[in-house]
């Protein structure tokens, strides 16, 4: 560790927090209430801009929508803000848009139902705008080009969650409802990481000059031309819109340190005036316009519920490094801004319509803060900005931004150990991720190793390569309602429709191979699908909302043809397939093997029978039992693992085998975000692993069945290193883990050597809940004296009291452990 770094652990050991951060930290009792203001000005703005600019071009009209947001939006400085730039047009508000859908009587219902306020007086005006944006939101393009032969159909099955219910409503009624000044319209819109680095070295002004010459140079003597002179007129509008949104707060700013009779509260006002005054118009100059610039563009970006501060602790190092040698900044008020971003991103609301809400339970959101990994050269980077970061989550445990460490060979003890004495907290931060195997994906992918070396995460754990890739699309796949067309020969025992290609079905078959080979051309016809409909996913947002900002924070994107979403990337990972479930497939089809075809305890009928009847019918209870003794994936079985590895690896490369929109290949990845679990389960009805008809199926892609991995940690490591996750973007194992154990040395010690051993084998990713199961049923029966209560799901931390009973069952019922026991 440095000299600093040991400053900061000295002077914050014993979790330094301000008064002002103690106040700003208890004002999350708010969100903790589930109470939220749905504000309305930012989708007047947009929707009277869009009004006013029909007949131009569509990339013109969202950077004029932009620039209309940032100049008419009211803009205020709360009272312990460190930072300029508010999230919403009133205090403690979320802003609704309608650009993704509309918002029936039903959704504002359903809204108020979900703990939002919304005014009766604006209620009309919600009306008004879903009239305007019926035939012109992202919803309509998409689902018109819905076939009635395949990808309808495929859309309301349920496989891609939620299933469809009207083609006019999609995905779901209701638009968007979220923070920030971007002109967005969806909760995952572009997985990303910006180039937030060329904001900070370059300034906005530096990208405008590029533009404004790129534009010049241009010769509209073809259509790539014309298209990328809208692009770059679009680009230098939106980036003039944000400098003089800037120039607003630092006007607000000045007003409110003349209002203050706190000298202190006066020179830090002044100093924020200053850093708007320069930046992000320009370069940055020490830590503090380093950390507003970085706000500002974020804020803008957002209301992408996956927007990435990147490589954080690398981003402002530097500047941190230079401002304490000089004396302008201390330890402790370096902290207070990480402190600070914890509690603002934590007030940060991102959701939709409510089928939406109930797959992303707990309003999760994934604004990921990637730190520690190595730089092109292979070397450790940790530096004092890395340590400030873990220690402002753990002074100020706020569930939000996530934390992901990179871990490779070289990440010192001492990091290791203050990271896992974070996570000991309970409050599920951060996550550990592999070096090793993330680059060695990138690497198959053609991406140079020296550039694959500066990688982060987007969302949960997107992949990216910073500015050179982005994800669009990539919803969840559920591979265990697939099984279950499979067992029925490609019909849905739901409707009795054939909905997949005709196969022999469970009865038919005369031997496991046969049926297994039923399974997989069941999940190449539906993966095949499930491309198609990515397709037109990605296609409709680069057509109906492009990006000018995404389009000049990215590798090439300032004298591109096309934006940011209709252009193929350096690292082209804009549409992923994402099979979640696979581990109650395998243990499915382990236990079909075992008990229907080599044992013949339950015959093919019978099997079928106690699916359809929950296990509740005659014999179903002792079926149950024998299923649910099958080998089970998580405990070093070759004969389940074997399967689980297979399963993966067919997928993989039929993904890879698909084409996009975009140009190149489908990327598999395998993320089970959120609480989709539950829905996931609910779609599937019962399986042939022993799991009931309203059971979630397994949590991430890697983690053992709840309860059925009874060999300890090392056991479900070796059954997930079988599987090769080298060759899927994201994969991701979940663990629960005694925090008695964590807070002693020597458990932190164990689990440091497994996630070691784990990482160097070729593991890609662990994440951890650190609570006792006392402590969670304590929190259920009395969530008044809980609300504080932070854990991991789906690649994100929650409050606990936010969410459902099932999904809170599902954690509880995780198999915990004990790093003390052997």
């Amino acid at each position: 560790m440095s000299a600093n770094a040991q400053t900061v652990e000295r002077q914050s050991g014993n979790r330094l927090r301000s008064e002002r951060m103690t106040r700003q930290f208890s004002g999350l009792e708010k969100m903790r209430s589930s109470e939220y203001r749905v504000c309305i000005e930012k989708a007047k703005i947009v929707t009277e801009s869009f009004r006013q600019t029909e007949g131009e071009s569509q990339v013109i009209r969202v950077a004029r929508a932009l620039e209309a947001v940032l100049t008419n939006i009211p803009v205020f400085i709360e009272l312990d803000d460190l930072l300029a730039g508010n999230l919403s047009s009133k205090p403690g508000g979320v802003e609704l848009s309608c650009l993704w859908a509309p918002w029936d009587t039903e959704e504002i219902l359903a809204l108020r139902k979900g703990g939002f306020i919304v005014d009766d007086a604006d209620v009309s005006q919600i009306e008004a705008m879903n009239e305007y944006w019926a035939t012109r939101s992202l919803t309509s393009r998409m689902t018109s080009l819905y076939n009635d032969e395949r990808i309808w159909p495929y859309a309301q099955l349920g496989v891609v969650l939620p299933p469809f219910r009207k083609k006019e409503e999609g995905w779901g009624p209701g638009g968007m409802i979220g923070c920030g000044w971007g002109v967005h319209h969806e909760i995952s819109q572009i997985i990303y990481i910006p180039n937030y680095d060329s904001v900070l070295t370059r300034g906005l002004n530096g990208l405008i000059e590029e533009a404004a010459q790129k534009l010049q140079d241009n010769r509209l003597d073809s259509a790539e031309a014309i298209n990328r002179a809208e692009l770059l007129t679009s680009i230098i509008i939106s980036l003039k819109a944000i400098i003089a949104y800037a120039g607003r707060l630092a006007d607000e700013a000045a007003k409110a340190s003349a209002q203050t009779s706190d000298p202190a509260r006066k020179k830090e006002l002044l100093a924020l005036e200053r850093a708007c005054r320069h930046a992000p118009a320009n370069p940055a100059r020490n830590f503090v316009e380093a950390f507003q610039s970085l706000w500002i563009i974020w804020s803008v970006l957002l209301p992408s519920g996956v927007l990435s501060y990147g490589r954080l602790d690398q981003l402002l190092g530097g500047y941190y490094e230079r401002d304490l040698e000089a004396g302008e900044i201390t330890p402790e008020e370096a902290l207070e801004f990480f402190q600070w971003l914890r509690v603002k991103d934590s007030h940060i609301v991102i959701t939709s319509g409510q089928t939406h809400r109930d797959k992303y339970g707990g309003l999760s959101k994934w604004h990921n803060c990637v730190i520690g990994g190595q730089n092109e050269n292979g070397d450790d980077v940790t530096n004092d900005v890395t340590h400030l970061i873990l220690e402002a989550a753990h002074s100020c445990p706020a569930p939000h931004p996530s934390l992901t460490m990179r871990v490779h060979e070289k990440t010192p003890h001492d990091l290791m150990e203050r990271a896992l004495s974070l996570v000991a907290t309970g409050v599920g931060l951060p996550a550990m991720l592999a070096d090793k195997s993330c680059i060695d994906f990138l690497t198959r992918e053609g991406v140079a190793i020296e550039t694959a070396r500066n990688y982060a995460v987007a969302g949960c754990l997107g992949v990216n390569i910073i500015g050179e890739s982005r994800m669009v699309a990539s919803p969840m796949f559920v591979a265990t309602l697939v099984l279950k067309f499979a067992l029925y020969g490609g019909v849905d025992p739901r409707s009795g429709e054939q909905v997949g290609p005709k196969t022999p079905n469970l009865e038919e078959t005369e031997d496991f191979d046969s049926f297994y080979v039923a399974v997989k051309s069941q999940l190449a016809h539906f993966l095949s699908l499930q491309s198609e409909f990515n397709n037109i996913t990605i296609d409709s947002y680069g057509k109906v909302f492009p990006q000018p900002v995404e389009s000049a924070l990215s590798v090439g994107g300032i004298g591109a043809d096309n934006n940011i979403l209709g252009r193929t990337m350096p690292f082209e990972n804009g549409s992923a397939l994402n099979p979640i479930g696979l581990i109650n497939v395998a243990d499915s089809l382990a236990a079909i093997k075992k008990l229907v075809f080599e044992e013949q305890k339950i015959s093919a009928k019978d099997m079928l029978r106690h699916l359809q009847e929950d296990w509740g019918g005659e014999g179903g209870e002792e079926a149950r039992r024998l299923a649910l003794a099958a080998p089970k994936y998580g405990n070093d079985d070759d004969y389940v693992d074997w399967i689980a590895a297979d399963l993966y690896d067919f997928c993989a490369k039929h993904i890879s085998s698909l084409t996009t929109s975009y140009g190149g290949r489908q990327k598999p990845s395998a993320l089970t975000i959120g609480t989709c679990v539950v829905p996931a389960g609910q779609q599937t009805g019962a399986t042939p692993d022993g799991r009931m008809a309203d059971d979630s199926i397994a949590d991430e892609s890697l983690s053992p069945m709840r309860q059925c991995d009874v060999k300890g940690a090392e056991a479900s490591f070796r059954s997930a290193l079988k599987i090769d996750q080298g060759a899927w973007q994201s994969m991701a194992l979940d663990l629960r883990v005694n925090p008695q154990g964590l807070r002693n040395e020597k458990g932190r010690r164990r689990i440091e050597h497994l996630i070691r051993y784990y990482f160097a084998e070729g593991g890609k990713h662990i994440q951890f809940n650190a609570f006792d199961e006392d402590t969670l049923r304590r929190a259920q029966k009395d969530p008044a004296s809980h609300r504080d209560l932070v854990v991991r799901i789906g690649g994100c931390s929650v409050f606990f009291v936010q969410l459902s009973k099932k999904v809170q069952d599902e954690i509880i019922n995780r198999t915990e452990i004990n790093p003390l026991e052997s």
